[in-house]
């Protein structure tokens, strides 16, 4: 962890001219400023002003109607975290911070993801006397536009070695640079799709896990642009190809370093915790919710269908990937899987989410059933019906139908943050609502 001394020095030392100081807003959006090095020691201290009113603007970086932030709510302040200094290996002389958002008295600003994470962090240490980690798994296009269409970079199949190698300068660049700004890699596969990866990140601190999350979305979509490729994390780029999600492994461990989440004497026998359990059953109590937060895109809803490997019901299973929440094989460390979410969610408000409704699970004692055992889409509503298994929300509009009604969630990531993201996706969803396609425009105009 680096001290705001240690960053003034390595900016010396390593003669950075320019430092980008770094939030995301509700719509997944980098906003940002940058400053130089003489400005930098007050940023720590006193931090870049914002006006509110940025929360408020959409994903097609429009001013949604009637903002909880209007032009009278003055500035929040972006403090910068020491912790999250990094040199950009892609870029001349600049640097990157990640900030946590304060209001004029210098208190957390009720508006800021980032605050409601490490705020619920700080809950899971106090109630369960064990800190959470995570690792985030994404998947992502590489994208080349020829002759103005869109296309993949490569015909690679899947976990051949063939998309590997022949992306081998932008894996290799990527990976690098990722390691070089402090972001371990343990895996790293071509995927279902051609010219689609997936980089496995590290197990860390939660907040850290986040951070590095963060750190991925934004190297991807940069070094891809150097190199003349489109890299995206839109969740279905291709309506007859594989669809990215992004899947978040979380674990607790006590200071001694035991995994509060295993149980060798599990009567189950997955050799999963009670806690664990009770977490995986606030998962799936919250999850119409938790998929509203995750796969906040209208997009989102054209990857999560059944048959295709991404979750389309609520369910858990050992090793089991057609549910939402995966327990892997026994010889791995004990831990789970949510697999709910794609690249366009805000990873800090996902993660407090998740945080917050395995907190509800845990304090509530809430059962998750039994898990399935077989693949979940190819059962008949009768027996999806039998078993208790519900489908996951179809659409943005349900989904976010559902999160308002989540008042727990609103409660525990707070109101500000609950209510403002709520108009802002139904602003973003009423806008697809009214475009007509070019599909459209040929199927009707000739048809009627």
């Amino acid at each position: 962890m680096l001290t705001k001394e240690e960053v003034l020095g390595i900016v010396e030392k390593e003669q950075i001219e320019f430092i980008r100081i770094e939030f995301l807003d509700y719509a997944g959006v980098t906003r940002g400023r940058t400053v130089r090095p003489a400005q930098l020691a007050s940023a720590m201290d006193k931090g870049v002003n914002f006006s509110t009113a940025i929360m408020s603007f959409d994903c097609f970086d429009e001013y949604i109607p009637n903002p909880a932030y209007g032009a009278n709510d003055g500035d929040f302040f972006a403090i910068p975290d020491p912790a999250t200094f990094a040199i950009l290996p892609y870029r001349k002389s600049t640097a990157r911070m990640l900030c946590d958002l304060v209001d004029a008295n210098g208190d957390p600003w009720a508006g800021c993801p980032r605050n409601a994470l490490k705020r619920l962090l700080s809950e899971v240490e106090s109630k369960l006397g064990g800190k959470m980690f995570m690792a985030f798994e994404q998947e992502a296009y590489l994208l080349r536009e020829v002759d103005d269409k869109i296309q993949t970079a490569d015909n690679s199949h899947c976990f051949s070695t063939v998309g590997v190698d022949v992306q081998e300068d932008f894996v290799q660049d990527f990976v690098l640079s990722l390691e070089k700004m402090g972001v371990e890699t343990e895996q790293i596969s071509s995927e279902y799709g051609p010219g689609q990866l997936e980089i496995n990140l590290k197990y860390t601190p939660a907040l850290q896990a986040t951070d590095n999350q963060v750190t991925f979305m934004h190297l991807f979509k940069q070094i891809a642009k150097d190199k003349g490729m489109i890299g995206t994390l839109m969740p279905k780029p291709f309506q007859h190809l594989a669809g990215s999600g992004l899947h978040v492994h979380i674990s607790l461990f006590d200071e001694s370093g035991e995994n509060l989440f295993e149980d060798p004497s599990d009567q189950r026998g997955l050799d999963m915790s009670e806690k664990a359990y009770h977490f995986i059953g606030g998962l799936l109590k919250h999850a119409p919710s938790l998929i509203a937060i995750g796969a906040p895109s209208v997009n989102s809803y054209k990857r999560m269908q059944p048959g295709t490997w991404a979750p389309a019901h609520v369910c858990y299973g050992s090793g089991n990937r057609s549910v939402l929440v995966r327990i892997p094989e026994k010889r791995r460390a004990r831990r789970f899987e949510f697999r709910g979410a794609d690249g366009t969610c805000n990873p800090y408000l996902l993660a407090a989410c998740l945080v917050a409704a395995g907190l509800h699970g845990i304090q509530s004692r809430i059962e998750p059933g039994e898990p399935a055992t077989t693949d979940v889409s190819k059962m008949s509503n009768a027996e999806l019906k039998e078993r208790g298994i519900s489908w996951v929300p179809r659409s943005l509009p349900e989904a976010i139908g559902y999160l308002a009604e989540d008042t727990i969630l609103a409660e525990t990531i707070g109101r500000s943050i609950w209510e403002e993201f709520i108009n802002i996706k139904r602003t973003e969803s009423d806008k697809f609502n009214r475009y007509v396609s070019d599909w459209e425009r040929k199927l009707f105009a000739n048809l009627f």
